[in-house]
């Protein structure tokens, strides 16, 4: 391709913005519209097969109602010459590669925020799409200043097809830098965790001038290298997500979600509470309870001891202490609904591993119900308890079938199903699944039943 050609009988080059592994970028002047365009040529030298193109065009219309502001959407996308290409909206401010090496921490958390946005708009499509290429070339600066993703869709198939076609001077990697370890394993099919990988890397060279490993990228970490040390005056909360985003384990990752919540809060100045940090609760409870349940037991003892001493010429005090001792169980069984409703609205708000904290609320409701018996000690509120177990229960099988669900869509991807099939077992071990299943059977015969 070369400058000042018409392409397509339309768009004008102007000049050469960027050169890709499969494609170039060029500055071009829409002839029609007499407005400024971006146009990315795929395959610009060899041009694609029939089979090539049809690739091509597949792929493409999965993201073609890409309608995210962190998402740079093609306006037009067509072929010639054989040459697949996309009319992009012209971005004046370019990328954010000229920024390398000095960008503030606010347009850090900015960044995090904007392109975890968009990935987190791309990861939850039906497929999912994995962007494969997060890196500084591959984040805009729109008009306003937002941060915007592009070159997304390119999978996995579709640049196979590309390579195939490229001469030697276009199959440089060019992005190992920012690839993460695990794409360097026998097992490199591409997985969300790989995007916050990438992302993570780009920030870290916005601040600091070069990304974690230099030009070797998740290489290095895949032979034993720790991740460097953010060095700058920099927050420890920017720290410790970048950090987390280049953890070696995929799964230690954030989502997309996540990250894009830890920089909002990060962007204002709030606390970040990370996914998996136990709370002071987590990590106490058990001692906590075990307390408690001593100085009731304490107590009781104390109650009994007296009450057998002084039987027989203080019935009075007796009947006081015995009423103590009621109260005593009262009191834990209050303490235990305390407990169960604050662990059921820690798991209705469906953040990371919300399960774990309806199981222990379930738990917790049933031990109030044993209480209740304790020394012909009756709760007065027995069947408000036995509610709320039945409404955890059934919370609990929701999120039974949600996990099932979710490992068999994720079925090609291993450690991904076994998550989630570990988590339903989680469930299945606590509850009986089966009696839920079974009234789903029932009310669909019967629904059948009324049908004929």
């Amino acid at each position: 391709m070369e400058a000042n050609n018409l392409f397509n009988n339309r768009y004008f080059l102007e000049r050469l913005l960027g050169r890709g592994n499969f494609s170039e970028v060029w500055l071009a002047k829409d002839t029609k519209t007499d407005i400024k365009v971006a146009l990315k040529i795929y395959a610009p030298a060899t041009g694609l097969d029939d089979a090539g193109l049809n690739v091509f065009a597949r792929e493409f219309s999965l993201v073609v109602n890409a309608n995210h502001k962190n998402l740079l959407k093609p306006l037009y996308y067509d072929s010639f010459e054989r040459k697949p290409f996309l009319v992009l909206p012209f971005c004046e401010k370019g990328s954010i590669m000229k920024e390398v090496g000095k960008m503030s921490e606010k347009d850090a958390w900015r960044l995090l925020r904007d392109v975890a946005s968009g990935l987190a708009w791309l990861h939850n499509m039906k497929p999912p799409i994995i962007h494969q290429d997060i890196k500084p070339d591959n984040v805009m600066i729109g008009e306003n200043g937002d941060f915007m993703i592009t070159d997304f869709g390119v999978s996995t198939h579709l640049k196979s097809t590309l390579r195939k076609s490229m001469s030697v001077a276009f199959r440089s990697a060019g992005t190992i830098a920012y690839m993460a370890p695990e794409r360097f394993s026998k097992d490199n099919t591409p997985i969300m965790a790989n995007d916050i990988y990438s992302l993570g890397a780009t920030v870290f060279e916005m601040l600091t001038g070069d990304t974690p490993f230099g030009d070797d990228g998740g290489l290095i970490q895949m032979k034993g290298a720790e991740v460097p040390v953010l060095k700058g005056d920099y927050s420890p909360q920017l720290k410790e997500v970048i950090a987390r985003c280049l953890r070696t384990n995929p799964w230690e990752r954030p989502t997309a979600e996540q990250l894009e919540k830890y920089a909002e809060n990060g962007l204002n100045g709030r606390k970040i509470t990370f996914a998996g940090n136990k709370t002071f609760w987590d990590k106490y409870k058990i001692f906590i309870l075990i307390g408690i349940l001593l100085a009731i037991i304490a107590g009781v003892t104390s109650c009994i001891l007296v009450k057998k001493h002084k039987e027989a010429v203080q019935a009075n005090f007796v009947a006081l202490q015995t009423k103590a001792y009621n109260d005593s169980i009262q009191s834990l069984i209050n303490t235990s609904i305390l407990v169960g409703d604050s662990l059921s609205n820690v798991g209705n708000l469906h953040e990371e591993g919300f399960e774990i904290a309806l199981i222990d609320a379930y738990n917790t409701y049933k031990d109030v119900i044993s209480y209740q018996f304790k020394d012909g000690h009756c709760y007065k509120d027995k069947s408000k308890v036995e509610n709320k177990i039945l409404q955890i229960e059934r919370l609990l099988y929701d999120a039974y079938v949600t996990f099932k669900e979710k490992a068999a869509f994720f079925a090609e991807e291993e450690e991904i199903a076994d998550e989630f099939e570990g988590r339903a077992k989680a469930i299945s071990d606590v509850i009986d699944v089966t009696k839920y299943e079974t009234n789903n059977t029932t009310n669909t015969d019967n629904e059948q039943t009324i049908k004929e």
